[in-house]
């Protein structure tokens, strides 16, 4: 059981040790933490305990003041919240259907060496199935929730890039035995990538569900042709999403009805 503890304790100095650094650096960051996570919902008072006694040295440490609270840990916070602190919050839409979350956003202060430190904010995510997430973020007091819930889930997008590099550009199709050899197909997998959401970007104007997957099978279709114009290729894409939007009017209609 000890020793359970003491890995916890070394983790969570190197996670607030991370933390810090991107703090310092300037670098907005998001992060999942444990449940058991430990924070402050409002700032203790702390103070330099006087000596007791005449002998001995003059504490120098600072420490919480007698009788201020412990720090609480982040899944009672979450148990205890009251109703009206959930939003009922959008994510983002899929083929499938729209994704939603119930969250809560709170100021608290983290806890550094047993004392608070910086003001943060503690994100509580409830997703579709239940599932929680608790999350801090040193983004700015007066960041909106809609942006806060953007950054809870960014997550998804990179893994998302993930799946594109692997399913469209062979990100995980190597045979190496060596360092160099995979270092050299990751580099053309990232230019690859880098290609395709270069052409995204530039055909997303007139096709905003336009995705990585499409460009590669465009790109498959008019790379053989000796000549082809901006027309046909808008053509394909209208294509491709007229059978896109069918089948999402599909699944959201089934799911309202379950």
């Amino acid at each position: 059981m000890i020793r359970i503890e003491e890995r916890y304790a070394v983790f969570l100095k190197r996670l607030h040790s991370k933390l810090d650094k991107l703090d310092g650096e300037n670098f907005l960051y998001i992060a999942d933490i444990p449940i058991d996570t430990r924070v402050w919902l409002e700032r203790p008072k702390v103070e330099v305990p006087k000596r007791k006694g005449d002998r001995g040295r003059h504490p120098t440490r600072k420490q919480l003041v007698e009788g201020e609270p412990k720090p609480t840990k982040v899944r009672k916070i979450a148990e205890e919240l009251p109703d009206d602190a959930w939003n009922h919050i959008f994510l983002r839409d899929t083929e499938r259907k729209d994704i939603w979350c119930d969250m809560a956003c709170l100021r608290v202060y983290q806890v550094r060496d047993g004392l608070p430190d910086h003001e943060s904010w503690l994100i509580i995510r409830k997703d579709d199935n239940e599932e929680m997430k608790y999350q801090l973020s040193n983004a700015s007091p007066i960041a909106t929730k809609n942006r806060l819930a953007e950054m809870s889930c960014s997550r998804y997008w990179i893994e998302r890039a993930f799946e594109d590099g692997k399913g469209e550009v062979g990100m995980a199709d190597y045979e190496v035995r060596g360092w160099t050899g995979w270092h050299h197909h990751m580099t053309m997998v990232l230019l690859a990538m880098l290609f395709l959401l270069i052409l995204q970007l530039k055909w997303k104007d007139k096709a905003p569900m336009l995705t990585i997957q499409d460009v590669r099978e465009i790109l498959e279709v008019i790379l053989p042709k000796r000549s082809i114009t901006n027309r046909d290729i808008l053509n394909i894409i209208k294509e491709k999403h007229k059978t896109r939007k069918s089948a999402r009017r599909s699944h959201h209609k089934k799911n309202s009805k379950a």
